[in-house]
């Protein structure tokens, strides 16, 4: 009878999805009032099952009734166990991880095979004053940190995809694009529509798709617009096709012109209303709907910034919020020297010298390590380095300090065109114009220290 009860009691809540489920927990002290519809279970392993003389297929069925129960049964998972948890949050279900100052059914925590995975849930833990902000008969949020898992998930295809095998199965079972657990969490208070405008060749340059993942890891669920001079609708997409796989909305869109001047770019927001970035521009934080229509400019007059309702045709210059440019050698420096500060802490977004991100190493925390790299989503494609013991400086002519070219450094006599064709030949991705952008100014001369 027993039995037959939790049967019922199951099929009940496979159809209502109410179920409170527990698994493991180390601390049940520590839990809210329960509903009447929990069940406690155990994760481990009978002794000897599945035996090894056992099918195959029947262990398959063993693992698919355990994960069965977290997607279908249950409307909240409350476990220790961090091999319980974490399937239960890819499966979309609500997590609540309940540890004991640090105790959990494996070990201490402090091992570190926790480290960075439990902010994805709720989490109580009564000797460290953490508890939940709801109880458990009504409906329970989504995880906390789902935005982060789908980051992470984003990141382990863009990984994973670089074999063919991998990839071409993932499509054939209707794997891709990835259902984003966090598409759901929307935020009235933030601005949802941005506008890249860029050629086809920034559609493969690592630079372009990091300035649009600066926009995603704040605004995860924006709807993210890049007008490409000549796109062919249902054209290649080169390296940013990662964005539409990872279930991010990217939509690409023809524009007869890759110019971002002031008219330009307010007849584009005009159209469409939202927020311009150019593909340089990094932002600092969310962007709030508050703000100010307005825009920003970088030191070639380009819009670096610009904010715009929908038929709004005068945008003057921003007054109520900042945006900063950095010149190639504050680039550098913000690239490589981690006691060198932004000036302003109020800039909402950053625009810096293009060039000297491909020619530069991005130190590991340094400013710019923090803006580009640190909250970057295809984090298994790193442009950065950890930090030298030493760093060698070059004195130019007219007192400033400067390093060029990662390791090499330029002899006295050496000319801007030398710089130019080194530069070229050996980063390929390097315009000519770019390269001459970071020599910092034409026919200067440089002396090692």
């Amino acid at each position: 009878p027993a039995s037959t009860n939790f049967t019922s009691a199951l099929e009940k809540a496979k159809h209502e999805k109410d179920l409170v489920l527990l698994v493991d927990v180390v601390d049940p002290s520590a839990l809210p009032p329960l509903p009447p519809n929990h069940r406690y279970v155990s994760a481990d392993i009978p002794k000897g099952y599945p035996r090894s003389c056992q099918p195959y297929s029947e262990r398959i069925d063993y693992c698919y009734r355990l994960l069965s129960q977290y997607i279908n049964h249950a409307k909240v998972v409350i476990t220790s166990r961090i091999h319980v948890g974490l399937p239960a949050a890819a499966l979309g279900t609500p997590v609540i991880f309940v540890s004991k100052g640090g105790w959990l059914p494996g070990g201490k925590e402090k091992t570190g095979r926790v480290a960075g995975l439990l902010d994805i849930f709720h989490r109580i833990d009564k000797k460290r004053n953490l508890t939940l902000g709801f109880d458990l008969f009504g409906a329970i949020p989504p995880n906390p940190g789902n935005h982060e898992a789908d980051r992470r998930r984003a990141a382990f295809w863009h990984r994973l995809k670089r074999v063919s095998y991998y990839e071409d199965a993932a499509k054939v079972f209707g794997r891709i694009p990835l259902q984003r657990l966090g598409a759901g969490m929307t935020h009235d208070g933030l601005h949802h529509n941005f506008h890249f405008v860029m050629n086809q060749t920034d559609l493969s340059d690592w630079r372009s798709r990091r300035a649009i993942e600066s926009v995603l890891f704040y605004h995860p669920n924006a709807d993210i617009s890049i007008h490409v001079e000549d796109y062919v609708h249902g054209g290649s997409q080169g390296d940013f096709s990662i964005f539409t796989e990872s279930g991010y909305s990217v939509s690409f869109f023809e524009i007869s012109s890759q110019v971002v001047s002031v008219a330009q770019i307010r007849l584009l927001l005009q159209k469409f209303g939202g927020v311009f970035l150019s593909k340089s521009t990094f932002v600092r934080g969310p962007l709030p709907v508050s703000l100010d229509e307005g825009y920003s400019l970088d030191e070639h007059g380009n819009v670096a910034l610009m904010i715009g309702k929908k038929g709004l045709s005068v945008i003057e210059m921003a007054s109520n919020w900042f945006s900063s440019y950095l010149s190639s050698g504050e680039t550098q420096r913000c690239m490589m020297d981690p006691t060198w500060e932004m000036k302003s802490i109020e800039d909402i977004a950053i625009t810096v010298d293009r060039a000297s991100l491909l020619t530069h190493d991005i130190i590991m925390d340094t400013k710019c390590y923090d803006l580009i790299e640190k909250n970057c989503i295809y984090n298994d494609d790193l442009h950065w380095k950890y930090g030298e013991g030493r760093t060698e400086l070059l004195k130019m002519k007219d007192g400033r300090t400067a390093k060029f070219c990662g390791n090499n450094v330029w002899k006295g006599g050496v000319s801007c065109t030398n710089r130019v064709e080194y530069m070229v030949a050996r980063y390929t991705q390097l315009s000519e114009q770019d390269a001459m952008i970071s020599t910092l100014e034409q026919g200067c001369q440089c002396t090692k220290i």
